[in-house]
């Protein structure tokens, strides 16, 4: 984590703690804020997801117990589209370390917007404790903006380095501390985090914002947490952390894929298996089909991990369909560390297959979706358009072939100083066209080495998921080096004009034997 801007360290003892701001906005509703000042400092979250969270202490501000909380803001500088963003509300009993504070609520959002954003809870809380943490568990690249004064104990941070952690109690980070310097979080932040909340006193007479969630409350964008349903291409978090056991591995496809058993047991009463295969090689479909209900903010994916094709054995297919499952199974992967907080599954069905991106929830380190058709499964990231790699692969589909003046596919052996038909297919496996560039064909004498012939052939935009077939009119045979073996050389895109997620797999050879003809030169 960095600060962009300079901070202003300011030491406040400890009396000061919880006795900052409290406004009062429209009858009876009361914001909760430690901050002051107009200055502004910017955080960005690195290295791993990392929760950020102010403490309210409610008996200094003379706040009668219950109170009803029903939002929460953060000062957003820059989002991750895509990532999910926990939300979380704390209880705590006794002040101090917020470590052995109860968890009150946790709801999965998604923020997209900058500037102030309010997070209108679905169910409102209650809260009985003198002490409040309200925090978001945040995505890596995520920037917040804090004040540059008040003390920074009130702000606290918590993560475990390289991985998550159980948010359902602080306890399970690794690190947890106040932002003021000090150890195990060794951030001064020089101020606090720029996070408040709403609440209601049990006797007040305004009840919780009737405001429709999804709307704008003045300039303040307010996010959707309606949690009833799972949008494609976003990935949820769920309110526990679930029960992993339940899960089973498939035989043949390694640690990081799971399925439900239980599915096929009990809900499809053992009539079917399902088995799973990892080596299907590099091709992959470069078609989402369902991408019309991904949100705007998300411009394209990349498919990431590994591609398994998962199939059926006995009474698995519903009705007349060849690929529909006659029940979902739920199957979870675990994702790179790096892809945990935004990945989503997909699978593959159809003649030809075609993407189709799954409602995705992740449970701890693991991503599930239901299964409804057997087919490719693999998960997806978001794109922000800021990669360095395009999201695009081009690789040879097929052998390439040439073809005598019959229209007879030619053999292993061709024959010296002929024309021919020259004929390859270019295959762009991803989601997005690739730039006009070229292939390269080049003829080696195996034995000494000697290059016979090269030529450079245009080669045009390659669309998603599609395959381009070029037909080479009068490609003539080597005349030189007869009655002994070459080997043809096809290189896609030498000089490096598209950049790809793999640039190992542009060649492809074919080897054949020159035999003599009237054509050859001695």
């Amino acid at each position: 984590m960095r600060s962009r801007t300079m901070t202003i360290t300011i030491a406040l003892g400890l009396i000061v703690m919880f006795l900052t701001s409290l406004t009062l906005v429209q009858a009876g509703n009361i914001v909760l804020s430690n901050n002051a000042g107009d200055g502004n400092a910017v955080w960005v979250i690195e290295g791993e997801q990392t929760l950020v969270m102010n403490g309210f202490d409610l008996n200094s501000r003379n706040l009668a117990l219950p109170l009803t909380l029903d939002a929460i803001t953060i000062s957003v500088n820059k989002a991750v589209p895509g990532a999910s963003v926990d939300a979380l509300i704390y209880a705590d009993a006794d002040g101090g370390s917020p470590s052995n504070a109860t968890l009150l609520s946790r709801q999965s959002v998604q923020i997209n917007s900058t500037g102030s954003v309010r997070i209108a809870l679905p169910n409102a809380v209650t809260v009985n404790a003198p002490v409040i943490w309200v925090g978001f568990y945040l995505p890596i690249g995520f920037e917040f903006n804090s004040d540059t004064s008040g003390a920074s104990v009130l702000t606290y941070w918590a993560w475990t380095p390289g991985a998550t952690f159980d948010v359902n109690s602080l306890a399970n980070a690794q690190v947890l501390g106040p932002s003021d310097g000090t150890s195990p979080v060794n951030i001064n932040l020089g101020g606090i985090a720029r996070i408040s909340a709403e609440v209601t006193q049990a006797n007040g007479a305004t009840t919780p914002s009737t405001t429709p969630v999804g709307s704008t409350v003045g300039s303040v964008p307010e996010v959707n947490v309606s949690s009833r349903d799972v949008p494609i291409g976003v990935q949820m978090v769920a309110q526990s952390s679930g029960d992993l056991s339940v899960l089973s591995k498939y035989r043949d496809c390694g640690e990081l894929l799971f399925y439900d058993s239980e599915d096929i047991r009990i809900t499809g009463e053992g009539r079917f298996e399902l088995h799973c295969r990892a080596d299907v090689g590099a091709f992959s479909p470069g078609v989402i089909e369902n991408y019309d209900q991904v949100p705007d903010e998300i411009p394209s994916f990349n498919r990431h991990g590994y591609l398994y094709d998962i199939f059926g054995t006995g009474s698995f297919l519903s009705g007349s369909s060849a690929e529909q499952l006659v029940v979902p199974v739920t199957h979870c992967i675990r994702p790179e560390q790096a892809d945990l907080n935004t990945a989503v599954l997909g699978i593959a069905y159809g003649a030809p297959r075609a993407w189709h991106l799954l409602p995705s929830v992740r449970y701890g380190e693991v991503i599930c979706a239901e299964m409804t058709h057997q087919g490719f499964l693999s998960y997806f990231v978001p794109r922000t358009g800021n990669e360095a790699t395009l999201n695009a692969n081009l690789y040879f589909s097929g052998t390439p072939r040439l073809i005598d003046s019959d229209g007879n596919r030619v053999g292993n052996e061709v024959r010296c100083g002929f024309a021919h038909v020259l004929q390859y297919s270019v295959h762009n496996e991803g989601f997005e066209p690739t730039p006009p560039t070229t292939v390269r064909v080049q003829d080696f004498h195996v034995r000494t080495g000697t290059i016979a012939r090269s030529n450079e052939y245009d080669l045009g935009p390659v669309p998603p998921g599609g395959t381009l077939t070029i037909n080479i009119d009068n490609y003539v045979a080597p005349s030189v080096y007869y009655n002994e073996a070459h080997r043809m050389v096809f290189t896609i895109d030498p000089g490096n004009r598209a950049n790809e997620a793999n640039e190992g797999d542009n060649s492809i050879s074919i080897d054949f034997l020159l035999t003599q003809s009237t054509q050859c030169v001695n």
